[in-house]
């Protein structure tokens, strides 16, 4: 964290490139966010912040364990992609999603690992 601080202090273009970039139309944007894997339920919670989207300009779907969020509003020129893995054990048909002023909130169950014996001949 000290050696970020000094490399903002010394190449202070890095910052002012980010605002700018943050500012420009058309700009795809990472949203913040916070991933939670509780291990006593066995289930993980997304949340996202997307301020001025809605649940219609959002889509969510998982591939091989990777969770993929993406959003566009055009009126707003608000573009955003996101991925985050939670492994491939988790389980397809618990995923929901709730979204509420601006905070999408994502959950899903883990499968206990299968077991597999093999003769051995």
């Amino acid at each position: 964290m000290l050696a970020r601080m000094f490399d903002d202090w010394l190449f202070p273009n890095r910052i002012f490139n980010a605002l700018e970039n943050a500012f420009e139309e058309d700009s795809t944007r990472q949203p913040l966010s916070n991933i939670v894997y509780d291990k006593t339920q066995k289930t993980w919670e997304v949340e996202i912040e997307l301020p001025g989207l809605t649940k219609d300009d959002v889509s969510i779907k998982i591939i091989d364990g990777a969770l993929h969020v993406t959003g566009e509003n055009k009126d707003k020129s608000i573009t955003f992609q996101a991925q985050y893995y939670l492994g491939k054990d988790i389980d397809q048909k618990s995923l929901n999603a709730k979204m509420e002023d601006g905070l999408l909130i994502i959950k899903a169950k883990t499968n206990e690992p299968e077991e597999k014996f093999v003769d051995i001949q």
